[in-house]
């Protein structure tokens, strides 16, 4: 019977091993992925995040750029790291959206398991302050009296801002509207204030404070609420009609696979981490509205763009080239 016994506590002791293991998670450094340039604006709120996320876990994190092919890059090495919860993805909802544009290496439903959606960013629908137009209507009208002389920019094929002037295009009764694409978002901006061209759809921080001086003219927000920075600026919805909601949102996750103890416990820190006004009031200030979800309303989100993009972009015909 004394043997037995030990036998027993020998193997209760092998099974807490793994949760003895996981309660001292994190015991190393931790990298984090951006698939994107250091600088960039994922870049810059994945380090702030990441800073205090380093302090609350006592233990270094490290944001590692694996730039290129518009985020693909990063994204399948991420998907491809050990599921240990040392390597995670900091990541905007290109993760989501690239798929609908072109062969990837990796599922944005299958090969992540969502951490924390962080915050959204809406797009900012602006014209010059020399073009005559004063709201969405008024640059359909003038769309319409000049087919094909109008143009709009963006940051680049298959970003929130082509995305945003096709729906516009196909919205307003297939309005004859030709597209120009830039290599970054900061020279879609410039266009506009040149007159180079007609209009823009550049992430809300990008253009707030060039709307705030009065060298853009803001005529919608497109994401689902008016923003509190802008609220005198309609959504697309309000302009326009139902159904014209496009945002961008930041989001922490890990490969498929890494324990749930670990995803539960960056979620838990993460969440405190959003409720600090110290964090907040500087993310509010740069356009974010606050987020903070659980890994299952993540995951959710994910899903749903992957298709809503996927669909967009086969009903719009937008490529990447």
């Amino acid at each position: 019977m004394q043997f037995r016994s030990v036998l027993r506590w020998l193997a209760g002791l092998l099974l807490a091993l793994p949760l003895a293991v996981l309660a001292q998670y994190p015991q190393g450094p931790i990298k984090v992925i951006v698939a994107f340039p250091a600088g960039s604006a994922v870049d810059g709120v994945a380090r702030t995040l990441m800073t205090r996320l380093a302090t609350s876990l006592g233990q270094p994190i490290v944001v590692d750029n694996r730039v290129g092919a518009g985020g693909n890059i990063g994204f399948e090495q991420a998907a491809k790291a050990p599921k240990d919860g040392y390597t995670l993805l900091f990541a905007p909802t290109q993760l989501a959206a690239n798929p609908g544009l072109g062969k990837v290496g990796y599922d944005p439903v299958k090969d992540f398991a969502p951490i924390v959606l962080t915050s959204r960013i809406s797009a900012l629908l602006v014209v010059s302050p020399e073009l005559p137009v004063k709201n969405v209507a008024d640059l359909i009208a003038l769309a319409r009296s000049k087919p094909g002389a109008l143009s709009y920019a963006s940051g680049g094929n298959g970003g929130i801002g082509h995305f945003s002037g096709e729906l516009l295009k196909a919205n307003g009764g297939n309005l004859d509207i030709v597209h120009i694409p830039y290599k970054s978002a900061a020279e879609q901006v410039q266009s506009v204030m040149a007159n180079q061209t007609a209009f823009a759809y550049p992430a809300m921080q990008l253009a707030l404070q060039l709307v705030k001086s009065g060298k853009l003219r803001a005529l919608a927000v497109t994401g689902a609420n008016r923003s509190q920075l802008l609220p005198d600026v309609p959504t697309m919805n309000e302009a326009m009609n139902p159904g014209f909601v496009l945002d961008a949102w930041y989001g922490l996750l890990a490969p498929v696979g890494t324990p749930p103890d670990i995803i539960a416990r960056l979620n838990s820190e993460m969440v405190k981490i959003l409720r600090d006004p110290a964090v907040r009031g500087p993310l509010i200030d740069g356009s974010h509205e606050i987020v903070g979800s659980t890994p299952a309303e993540f995951a959710a989100t994910i899903q749903r763009d992957f298709t809503v993009w996927g669909d967009l972009a086969r009903k719009l015909n937008v490529k990447v080239d």
